[in-house]
């Protein structure tokens, strides 16, 4: 439980910490001899006073989760070890100061584009003010207020250390709320005080296709943040694209004229679509590059898909890409790939203590599907950690490959005995997707690929968070299929499970019809509803552990509701979603570090 506390709200009132309810109740700290090894050691004053709050927080956490659930309670050595390489990933700042032995993330070829894109992408969808559209008139937050923010100091922090670590593609999109023209003026003050400039870094912004006109003034309001102090945008891409259709062409249209004119370099698009839809949009080859989804874990909205090759997902996507020399980016492997920075129980011991499951996530994205970068959406300096022990060890050539083969072919095996092998291998083929008319928009593949996820890795919190946004998609039943097609989410496809629809025909081509409609009713079952702790352990989904040390700035991505977002900028953020490193958090991790260091641990005010 501890190891999966958090995260810190900053305006959350705890309750005072007592006798009968430690702050920190790591059990690990209990162990003397464990402590007194480690204090003389890895976590002596020198590594503690390099070491973050958030990397203090991180770190125990996930001790604590080896120490408690991965059997390492019995071996000093194994705990020391294990210390030792998580102290050794959350000081990477202090390398920096060395530019011999500074962990700068690689860079490769983009495709056709030519540029040298730095393996990892930082996102700008979690650092930003508030989700609230920059345009929307009355309730928008003030720039001003915006730019003398907290949150928009947490912005500069981490686009320096991005760039000090080599990471210089930023990517952000007109519907980031305010992220945008954030993130815009957080490197036009960098510019202006010579810290860098202009050529050292790319930037990207996408916009949601539309007819001529519509796009155009969408085009207007990102020019208006960038124009005059950019200059031009490296990568423009349309963004959560589904269909080929007027729209696609009449945005290219426009886009295509703004790279004639130097205000676009290069053009792209990056969608959440099914994976026939993406083939069809990559085949157009209109485009130099792609943003989509492709992870260990599944291919999120394509997962279960027919991908037009006879097999499903978007790896058949991925590998036409590379065929047309596009520049491939994998979106939100951590997040959208698993939720890996709050990894499951059987998740995390599975891919062993070599590698964390985001570790695992980063060198398959590289190394196995051969995508050119990945998407971290940095809410904070601290979630670099991870990503910068992945690239060291992706530098390292091919003596990571045993590493991750062997993390891969233990999940593989634990899939085939949790679901069978004949299921692991058809359970999702010969399903119709979402957009066809047999399933009236309910997402069979989606649906049955967290049955798989929940069976086999008990990865409850991700796939309750995929199925929520099913429960609440848009569907009118007494609208027409053409209607409510119309009125899809390209950003959120397909509906979830509905008793009233009969997925006969749907599943008629399915090698087991029976099975897969058990299935999606058991998920409907589980996950439109919540599952206490005690519910999850019986099902044998335990929680591993939480990286989330502190909420991001505009509250938790996959928690906002239109209601949330206009009570916060309402109240001038007194209300509604609201994130930001706290008072309690600043208390409880100094506490933490005093527990650590071995000094009274009496309360810091």
């Amino acid at each position: 439980d501890k190891a999966f506390e958090g995260p810190d709200k900053g305006y959350e009132v705890r309750e005072a910490a007592h006798e009968d309810n430690p702050e920190h109740a790591f059990t690990f700290l209990e162990n003397k001899p464990l402590v007194n090894k480690l204090r003389r050691s890895i976590l002596g004053p020198s590594n503690l006073g390099k070491l973050s709050d958030d990397a203090i927080t991180k770190i125990c956490r996930q001790l604590e989760f080896w120490y408690a659930d991965g059997g390492m309670n019995e071996s000093v050595e194994d705990m020391v070890k294990m210390a030792e390489k998580l102290v050794n990933q959350s000081t990477w700042y202090y390398d920096l100061e060395n530019e011999h032995s500074s962990p700068k993330v690689p860079k490769v070829r983009f495709g056709k584009t030519e540029l040298q894109m730095p393996i990892v992408t930082c996102g700008g969808m979690r650092f930003q003010c508030t989700w609230l559209p920059d345009f929307i008139p009355i309730l928008r937050p003030s720039r001003e207020s915006v730019l003398n923010s907290k949150p928009q100091e947490n912005i500069k922090m981490c686009v320096r250390a991005c760039l000090r670590l080599g990471i210089n593609h930023f990517e952000t999109a007109r519907f980031y709320g305010t992220s945008e023209y954030q993130l815009v003026e957080a490197l036009y003050e960098m510019i202006q005080d010579g810290e860098i400039k202009r050529e050292d870094f790319l930037f990207q912004t996408k916009l949601p296709p539309a007819k001529k006109k519509g796009f155009l003034k969408f085009w207007s309001q990102s020019w208006a943040n960038v124009g005059d102090k950019l200059g031009y945008i490296d990568l423009c891409s349309l963004h959560a694209v589904l269909h080929v259709d007027d729209n696609l062409f009449e945005s290219l249209e426009v886009l295509e004229g703004l790279k004639k004119e130097g205000k676009v370099k290069h053009i792209g698009f990056s969608t959440h679509g099914t994976s026939e839809k993406i083939m069809a949009i990559i085949n157009t080859e209109k485009f130099e590059y792609v943003n989509l989804h492709y992870h260990f874990f599944g291919s999120y909205h394509g997962e279960g898909t027919p991908d037009t090759t006879g097999g499903q997902g978007n790896l058949a996507c991925v590998q036409r890409a590379r065929e047309l020399d596009m520049g491939v980016f994998n979106i939100s492997p951590f997040d959208k790939g698993g939720k890996l920075y709050r990894p499951s129980k059987d998740t995390a011991l599975t891919i062993g203590k070599d590698l964390t499951p985001m570790a695992f996530a980063a060198l398959y994205s590289w190394k196995k599907a051969g995508m050119h970068t990945i998407s971290v959406g940095v809410a904070r300096p601290s979630d670099l950690d991870e990503v910068v022990e992945a690239a060291r060890l992706y530098a390292r050539g091919d003596s990571t490959d045993e590493l991750l083969e062997a993390s891969e072919q233990r999940l593989l095996d634990l899939a085939a005995n949790k679901l069978g092998k004949e299921w692991l291998d058809k359970g999702l083929l010969n399903v119709p997707s979402m957009l066809e008319e047999v399933t009236d928009g309910v997402a069979i593949g989606h649906i049955l690929w967290l049955h798989n996820l929940l069976t086999s890795y008990g990865m409850y919190e991700f796939c309750k968070d995929r199925y929520l946004s099913l429960i609440g998609a848009s569907w009118n039943k007494k609208k027409s299929w053409e209607e409510n097609y119309k009125a899809i989410s390209p950003g959120n496809p397909g509906r979830a499970y509905d008793p009233d629809v009969d997925l006969t025909k749907a599943l008629a081509n399915h090698y087991n019809p029976e099975l897969a409609l058990q299935k999606v009713k058991e998920v409907h079952e589980w996950l439109s509803k919540d599952l206490s702790d005690e519910d999850l352990d019986k099902k044998g989904w335990k929680k591993g552990y939480n990286l989330t040390v502190w909420e991001e700035y505009p509250g938790e991505v996959d928690s906002r509701a239109l209601k949330k977002i206009f009570m916060q900028n309402l109240t001038g953020g007194r209300m509604g979603m609201q994130g930001g490193y706290g008072e309690t958090y600043r208390r409880s991790s100094s506490n933490l570090r005093l527990s650590l260091s071995g000094q009274d641990q009496e309360e810091v005010d």
